[in-house]
């Protein structure tokens, strides 16, 4: 990760782009992951939990859009 900076740069707008590239690399996502311990299962569970909740808010629209045109 690497930021070039000039000296008459503005500290924030700096930090910005050093905000920018950690977020692009991944960086905070790699500390989550080495911080914390994540079963793989959690993670599967995580995701079919997601899926779920878009197949019953699918669900749900289909059935009200039926209702509607009744």
């Amino acid at each position: 990760m690497a930021v070039i900076v000039h000296d008459d740069m503005p500290v924030d707008q700096a930090l910005r782009m050093l905000w920018r590239e950690a977020n692009r690399e991944g960086v905070i996502e790699k500390l989550k992951e080495i911080r914390y311990y994540v079963k793989p299962t959690s993670i599967k569970h995580t995701v079919k939990r997601a899926y779920a909740k878009t197949k019953r808010r699918r669900a749900r629209a289909k059935r009200r859009a039926a209702n509607k045109g009744h």
